[in-house]
């Protein structure tokens, strides 16, 4: 732990404004929406209602425990500001302000931000180094101005219409007052089935929208909101350290020690890998003694999964205190509060393990720091290898490549790990296009024809099955249409770090109210290391190939032999047995007939394909169950009465 001068973290904030200066807002409605979202700061609320505007937040004292209570106001009190997030460089900010004339309250990196505000409006956010989601009002300007950090780390939704506009940490607190309708955006539903997760901006709903990473939101009275993009992935660089691998190290180390700021007690989570090794290992040798956290898988497949042991040798080299986790294949207290917690369907294997160390650790901690991002910075995934491999693949000729595709297609998933059998099969389906096409082709659930067969007519009719695709093409083209390697970090940063990745790890910590943190997604570190050449990353078809040769001085032997697991259990042998009872129910062919959206007999057909190991059918009976859950736990709930605004 480092203690700073100052600082705080509020971990959920809301909003409403409206259009008709008339119109008061209603301190109620704020009030409410705080409530649905107090999970995330159970220490403290604080509310603010002048006129129109509405702003509230709910608060975790992490940092400046006596202070830093929001909303918060500059000297005039022409601006307020709701803030989410930790700023690392605010002391360096802070005292720039002060130079030029600002008078801080409070020592904390809100008050920073208002200040720093006030000098450059909504460009400040160039400024600001660390996550956050925050919400400034300008009476001076009429005008609101939303942020969010440059990965997505801390969420934000937005809801706007003839009433005016509204905002939350969590869809929940929109929900709750009313401010959705909750008519399902299937565009954004079709996404989820083929993906696991919903894209930003899109939400399930179609009148919330996710402000994306990266990007300042403006809104004024009677106008509609302007959005731009403040910051973008360095172009590469073909300067290269001369002592790259300590360069590495050093890095990370300085981001590691800007993420431990705190006035409470930092934890980790551990899983084994490289990532989370590194990170505990810079704690470490950051000084004061350190506390993990791991899991230890249970059930059909379990030892597979396993990375405890490797916890355990990277604790005792570094003299780590290490608690260890267990994660059975048992759904029945667990599932419904995880669907609940992630507001949207979300279907990533992880929240099982996720959501059980969250709770662990938030029993003695308030933050815990992880190794998320380190893959998507380093090069650490097989489609990463796959990208580079299909250049050679797909100049074989088209008879030669039909053969394997046929071929691969009938061999059955092996009793042990079928996941290198389900890759295969990925790699020899995947289209011989554009890196955006052949990306989309390795990370899909079920293909266009196979989803097609999936929903029924009357909805496969307003379903257009490229839209991922034309996203994932469209956000490659705003990226400059990078090559190679390149192109496939690109397309993770803009999707599945932020909206797979930080996403389930915010709402699921959170719903524990523990802030977890990672230093991985730090845009100093992630300036210095995307720049750098491929051929730095993956090397003789290695992956990670530069964090491994930093950290070769740090980690235990044991870590550069194994296998790379992921911080996921055997999910495709618990549903083919311990979970196989609730997969059937929850799938079953009269709760497709009540859902009244997807084919019963092609449902069928994917359980018996994954139950009789003719394929590997994980991904979507899993994205399917969560949807199930989700759908119905949704409708369980009492719908908020609408919401009138404008009336």
């Amino acid at each position: 732990m480092i203690s700073p001068q100052g600082g705080d973290l509020v971990c959920g904030i809301v909003g409403v404004v409206c259009h008709d200066r008339d119109c008061p807002a209603d301190p109620e409605l704020v009030r409410r929406m705080c409530s649905a979202i107090s999970h995330r700061g159970p220490d403290d609320e604080g509310v603010f209602v002048e006129g129109h505007v509405g702003l509230g937040m709910r608060r975790l004292s992490i940092i400046d425990l006596a202070g830093g209570r929001q909303p918060m106001f500059n000297e005039d009190r022409s601006k307020v500001i709701v803030f989410n997030g930790e700023i690392y460089n605010y002391r360096e900010l802070r005292e720039g302000l002060i130079s030029r004339g600002h008078t801080f309250r409070s020592k904390s990196d809100t008050e920073t931000v208002l200040h720093l505000y006030e000098d450059e409006g909504p460009e400040c956010v160039e400024r600001l180094r660390g996550m956050f989601a925050f919400a400034i009002w300008d009476a001076t300007a009429d005008r609101l101005v939303l942020a969010r950090d440059r990965f997505g780390i801390k969420p934000l939704y937005i809801a706007s219409g003839p009433w005016g506009i509204a905002f939350a940490s969590e869809l929940k607190a929109l929900v709750a007052v009313g401010l959705t309708e909750r008519t399902l955006d299937w565009s954004a539903l079709d996404a989820f089935f083929q993906l696991g997760y919903i894209p930003s901006p899109a939400s399930p709903y179609r009148d919330v929208r996710k402000l994306e990473p990266a990007h300042v939101l403006t809104w004024q009275p009677g106008g509609s909101p302007r959005t731009r993009r403040y910051w973008s992935l360095p172009e590469p660089s073909p300067i290269v350290p001369p002592d790259i691998e300590r360069s590495t190290l050093s890095w990370l180390d300085d981001s590691v020690k800007a993420h431990l700021v705190s006035d409470v007690p930092v934890a980790a989570f551990l899983s084994g890998g490289l990532d989370s090794s590194a990170v505990v290992a810079s704690m470490a040798l950051a000084g004061g003694h350190a506390h993990a956290f791991t899991v230890r898988y249970q059930g059909s497949g379990a030892g597979r999964s396993d990375e405890s042991d490797l916890a355990r040798q990277l604790a005792k080299k570094y003299d780590v205190t290490l608690s260890v986790v267990d994660v059975a294949p048992d759904l029945r207290d667990i599932f419904e509060p995880i669907v609940q917690a992630l507001d949207e369907p979300h279907a990533d294997e992880s929240a099982i393990p996720m959501w059980l160390i969250s709770r662990a650790v938030a029993r003695e901690y308030k933050v815990a720091l992880t190794g998320t991002g380190g893959d998507e910075l380093f090069a650490g995934y097989s489609r990463h290898l796959g990208v580079l491999l299909g250049e050679y693949y797909h100049r074989l000729p088209a008879p030669l490549q039909w053969t394997a595709n046929r071929l691969v297609s009938l061999l059955p998933e092996p009793r042990g790990s079928g996941l290198a059998v389900d890759r295969l099969k990925r790699f020899v389906r995947s289209p011989n296009g554009s890196i955006p096409d052949r990306l989309l082709g390795f990370v899909s659930k079920l293909p266009n024809e196979a989803r097609a067969a999936l929903y029924v007519g009357s909805l496969a009719e307003t379903i257009s099955l490229d839209a991922t695709r034309d996203a994932l093409r469209a956000a490659h083209g705003e990226a400059g249409s990078p090559v190679g390697l390149r192109a496939a970090l690109s397309l993770d940063y803009r999707f599945y770090l932020p909206d797979d990745l930080l996403a389930l790890s915010d709402r699921l910590s959170m719903a524990h109210s523990l802030e977890v943190r990672v230093p991985f997604v730090d845009h100093v570190l992630v300036e210095r290391v995307f720049s750098l050449p491929d051929h730095l990353k993956i090397r003789r078809w290695q992956s990670k190939r530069l964090l491994r040769r930093a950290l070769r001085t740090r980690l235990p032997t044991a870590h550069f032999r194994a296998s790379k697991r992921g911080f996921v259990g055997p999910t495709a042998a618990w549903l083919r047995h311990e979970l196989r009872e609730v997969l059937e129910d929850e799938l079953s062919s009269e709760r497709m007939r009540q859902l009244g959206y997807f084919h019963s007999a092609t449902v069928t057909r994917l359980l018996d394909e994954h139950f009789q190991r003719r394929q590997n059918r994980e991904g979507i009976l899993w994205a399917l169950l969560c949807f199930a859950t989700w759908h119905r736990v949704q409708h369980a709930t009492a719908t908020a009465p609408r919401y009138h605004l404008d009336a």
